[in-house]
């Protein structure tokens, strides 16, 4: 029950902090409203009295007030007054608790409000190797519906906050009518709590099953959805739609098995209850109790068994949902164990180069630590054009991650002008740096909203004039819509040039330090790509640039190039003296033992 309270609510709750100082009004409200209800109820002994012609005996405490309520008016005026009363009471007491409710939707709404929050700043905040190496429809599953049940969960235990007050001030109520039969309400209390706590845990295990299979449905989503040409292109319709009947007939089934452990609480309650009343009935009348305090005792006894049911159908929900409790924990965690990049320096302007000082990088899959780049070195002159080449697998991309910090080395240094890059501000550092690659994806969007994304002040102007220089203007212009036409998530509704010319529009309106086109063109036609490489060179002295292509002719704008194979550096050197070589003797070159272009 602790580890329940401590390591999956408390810390979601604190999350609503500025909430959480409103339940003890919440609190307050349902004492209030259980009190007014239990004293409407209680009314109910001199009312039967009169009504009966009996007298009362038996009772402690509260029993003799409720007995004398009213008692020096006429019979006929005081049986007004005491209905009056009661009704007065219980008036109010809906009143009190209409407002509870309302107090407790309001910070409950929230509450969930906030956990969706802090869930997608912990997503956004992580590095990104985190995002990487996780699975998609994990994430996904939490953030889209965890998350819901995190909030239902937050509500669940103010409820069982409240009904625990209401059920505490109708309990004393007992108490103070008769010691005598509330102590056999007390035991079978006791008796029905334990009972209900052995089987309310038994739901973590099947909640924990429920999460799992949820994050592989929504696996399944992701790719019915996201790879859709790809599944028709193949004919993989059958094959899909079979997986996807699996993941969901899974998630039926652990549904269905938590389901019905959650089932046995509610008869099992009812049982033991039923066994209270009539135990209660038959020890009344053994001890001689009249009946008017007898059928108040019963009324209340009856009106505190939904706030006691309640407390075990709450209870057995927060059990039921321990899986998301556990799954949105995890989430909110995330940043400590995987935090992102940091840095305070705020070096000037380049002036001298970008210097990779025999940088190693490697990542972990199981508990094997894989080398992607070991030990390059080599340097990016300022101003200038660098071309990246290699057969696939080489370590181009890795290059391009760590000069962005999305991965940091595992060995070695990146300087820029002499200052590691490590100490750098992130933020700052990409501010001066854009990115234009095959693999970059677009919001979804407009077409002017994808190409202003990391200028959000950009005119039209500076957008169409960025879209000329990306040769993505005149096919703009023939959308729909024009640059206000909505292309889709992951511009699914443009061709793969179109996407590519749109993303290398984005990294020019940057007007950046330094410019990354990792296979930037490799999509767009000979005409296009004639125009594209005629605006890095105008750039030329202006911008550093790194270019990452398999095209002899997009490599053929450099001044520098940069050889890799396998991880390392092969070769360096100037454009000029290797020009003469074709793309496939330039690999032979980095893979073979000759010595490396000066």
């Amino acid at each position: 029950m602790m580890d329940l309270v401590t390591h999956r609510l408390f810390p979601i709750w604190r999350l609503a902090e500025r909430q959480l100082a409103l339940v003890p009004l919440v609190l307050l409200l349902g004492l209030t409203a259980a009190g007014l209800e239990g004293l409407g109820i209680g009314l109910v002994i001199p009312l039967l009295a009169i009504v009966t012609h009996t007298g009362d005996s038996g009772g402690s405490g509260l029993a003799p007030w409720l007995r004398s309520f009213a008692a020096d008016v006429e019979p006929s005026g005081r049986i007004v007054i005491i209905a009056l009363v009661m009704f007065a009471l219980i008036s109010l007491k809906n009143i009190v608790a209409t407002a509870n409710a309302a107090l407790t939707a309001y910070i409950c709404g929230h509450a969930g409000h906030k956990i969706r929050a802090a869930l997608a700043q912990r997503l956004l905040g992580v590095d990104y190797p985190f995002m990487r190496d996780q699975e998609r429809g994990r994430l996904m599953n939490i953030l889209s519906n965890e998350s819901w049940r995190a909030a239902d969960a937050v509500n669940a235990s103010l409820t069982l906050l409240v009904n625990a007050s209401a059920a505490l001030i109708l309990y004393g109520l007992l108490l103070a009518l008769s010691w005598k039969l509330a102590l056999i309400i007390t035991v079978a209390l006791a008796v029905i709590l334990v009972v209900h706590g052995f089987l309310a845990k038994r739901l973590q295990s099947p909640s924990r099953r429920v999460s799992a299979e949820n994050g592989r449905l929504s696996a399944r989503m992701l790719d019915v959805i996201h790879a859709a040409q790809l599944i028709r292109l193949f004919n993989q319709q059958t094959r899909e739609q079979s997986r996807f009947d699996a993941a969901s007939d899974a998630v039926r089934a652990s549904v269905l098995r938590l389901q019905i452990r959650s089932a046995l609480l509610a008869p099992l309650s009812e049982i033991l209850f039923a066994g209270v009343f009539l135990v209660i009935i038959v020890s009344a009348w053994g001890w001689g109790f009249s009946f008017p305090l007898v059928a108040t005792f019963m009324v209340l006894l009856y009106r505190l068994q939904p706030y006691v049911r309640n407390l075990q159908v709450f209870w057995g929900q927060l059990w039921g949902w321990s899986g998301a409790l556990e799954a949105v924990a995890w989430l909110l965690q995330a940043d400590k164990t995987s935090p992102a990049p940091t840095g305070d320096l705020r070096p000037a302007p380049l002036a001298k180069s970008i210097v990779f000082d025999r940088v190693t990088f490697s990542y972990v899959a199981g508990v094997r630590a894989t080398d992607v780049l070991r030990q390059a070195s080599f340097v990016i002159p300022v101003g200038k054009a660098t071309g990246f080449i290699g057969r696939s697998g080489a370590g181009k991309s890795t290059i391009v991650q760590l000069l962005t910090r999305l991965v940091e080395p595992s060995e070695g240094a990146v300087l820029v002008d002499d200052v590691p890059l490590r100490d750098v501000d992130p933020a700052y550092w990409r501010s001066r740096i854009a990115v234009a690659s095959q693999d970059l994806e677009l919001v979804n969007a407009s077409v002017f909203e994808n190409i202003a994304y990391a200028v959000p002040g950009a005119t039209q102007s500076d957008v169409e004039h960025a879209a000329r220089l990306a040769e993505a203007h005149d096919f703009i212009r023939a959308l729909p819509e024009g640059y206000h036409t909505l292309i889709g998530a992951g511009g699914t509704r443009l061709s793969a040039g179109q996407r590519q010319r749109i993303a290398l529009a984005r990294a020019i309106l940057c007007e950046p330090d330094v410019l990354v086109l990792d296979e930037a063109t490799n999509a767009v036609d000979g005409v296009s790509e004639s125009a594209i490489l005629e605006t890095i060179k105008r750039r030329s002295g202006r911008c550093t640039t790194l270019l990452i292509s398999h095209h002899h002719r997009t490599i053929s704008v450099c001044d520098r190039v940069v050889v890799l194979n396998n991880g390392c550096v092969a070769a360096q050197a100037d454009w000029s003296s290797v020009r003469h070589l074709s793309m496939d003797d330039l690999y032979e070159l980095g893979a073979s033992s000759l010595e490396p272009l000066k």
